[in-house]
């Protein structure tokens, strides 16, 4: 005896909502018997058995995409602080340089200013200090004064 009942007319495609699942069921229901519902109920039982599955490897899968970007956010967090703090120690040295080069120019204006190499060839014209050893009034040429 054939059976009345063909197993293909009850597979309707999955449209994502849950309730139409179960609309389906119930239509099987109503016209099967007990075997079209087990069938129907072992097959909604085993598409929500796989979406689930899909769903979890999904979930791993975003998960681990997550941790990736994550990581490379941090590096690039790192990479960044080491290019500022690079760039800050360029200015640094740049500032210790200038500083530098402002210190030999007011030493050498210094020297320059108050020329002590050749004390038996220049004499101090006015008053000396001889605790801070320095000339008050301009330094002079101790050569004798052609007369004329």
């Amino acid at each position: 005896m054939a059976d009345p009942f063909d197993p293909s007319d009850f597979d309707a495609p999955s449209s994502g909502d849950p309730q139409a699942d179960y609309r389906t069921l119930l239509d099987a229901m109503r016209k099967a018997g007990a075997e079209g519902v087990a069938e129907q109920t072992a097959t909604l039982a085993r598409q929500i058995a796989q979406e689930a599955s899909q769903r979890a490897d999904w979930s791993q899968h975003v998960g681990s995409t997550v941790q990736d970007l994550l990581r490379a956010a941090d590096r690039l967090q790192r990479a960044s602080t080491g290019i500022w703090l690079d760039r800050f120690k360029e200015w640094l040295y740049a500032a210790l340089i200038g500083l530098g080069l402002i210190f030999v120019a007011a030493l050498a204006y210094q020297w320059a200013k108050e020329p002590k190499i050749e004390q038996r060839m220049y004499g101090c014209a006015g008053h000396w200090n001889a605790k801070t050893q320095t000339c008050k009034d301009g330094w002079v040429p101790l050569q004798p004064q052609p007369t004329g």
